[in-house]
């Protein structure tokens, strides 16, 4: 069974009779036909809670309005299921892989109070200032952090803890396409091991649904959510495809009704 779903993404090329200047960049559109059997749906940290108390309302939304369905069509589909909530919330679902347990030796150096923002010691003064723990936002986030309820793992459905081991799965079940409803989208989502850089640069066809997505915001960008589309832009340009909810929910319906 076949999911054929309309894709973008940003190119920042021209053709060579078109002047070569950042005016005439555009999307390319396409609609790509995907194997269900090679396609799974990715959760990344779609949490019950968070310390910031404004993204956590966009998210909730986010979460409600877009990927319930998003993840009922996908479950409808057959099509695999893999969450990636962090590896502290994933210990609550399945044990960790022995690969996440052992970190390797590494180097001395540099040295460990050097390692981090925070610097420590002789250190100090090129790291960043502690910041002080925010009760009760912050000891909500260390205690009640969790997969959202509304989207909680079925039986048969994954919950994975590093790239690594996603990695495998695909591997095991010989996907090849990952399609992505995430948190934050300029922070986790960019940068895990697995999220959409780490997976593209192991070779898999990703695709964002831009609209089942925010990020963090900054003081200045709060009003237009400008962090949010930046980070899918640089996504679109770099190392995605990108669709909506709305697509995404009529193909699913389309494949279904083959």
């Amino acid at each position: 069974m076949f999911l054929s779903l309309p894709c973008r993404y940003y190119r920042v090329y021209t053709d060579l009779d078109v002047p070569s200047v950042e005016t005439n960049f555009q999307f390319v559109e396409r609609e790509l036909p995907l194997s269900t059997g090679q396609t799974a749906l990715v959760l990344v940290d779609v949490w019950s809670t968070h310390y910031i108390d404004s993204w956590l309302a966009r998210a909730k939304e986010v979460t409600e309005a877009k990927i319930v369905p998003i993840l009922e069509s996908a479950r409808e589909t057959g099509m695999t299921i893999i969450h990636a909530p962090s590896p502290p919330v994933a210990d609550r679902y399945v044990d960790a892989p022995e690969t996440s347990q052992t970190k390797s030796e590494g180097s001395d150096w540099p040295p460990v109070d050097f390692r981090g923002i925070y610097r420590s010691g002789p250190y100090a003064e090129f790291g960043r200032n502690q910041e002080p723990i925010l009760p009760p936002t912050y000891k909500r986030y260390e205690t009640e952090l969790d997969i959202n309820v509304l989207v909680k793992p079925l039986e048969g459905e994954h919950v994975i803890h590093t790239g690594p081991q996603m990695h495998n799965l695909l591997v095991e079940k010989q996907i090849l396409h990952l399609i992505y409803v995430v948190f934050a989208t300029n922070w986790c989502v960019i940068g895990s091991d697995y999220g959409i850089l780490a997976m593209n640069e192991r070779g898999y066809n990703i695709i964002l649904i831009r609209d089942a997505t925010t990020g963090i915001e900054f003081h200045d960008t709060v009003n237009a959510l400008t962090a949010t589309s930046m980070a899918i832009r640089e996504i679109e340009t770099k190392q995605a495809w990108s669709t909506t909810t709305d697509e995404f929910l009529k193909g699913s319906k389309d494949n279904c009704e083959l």
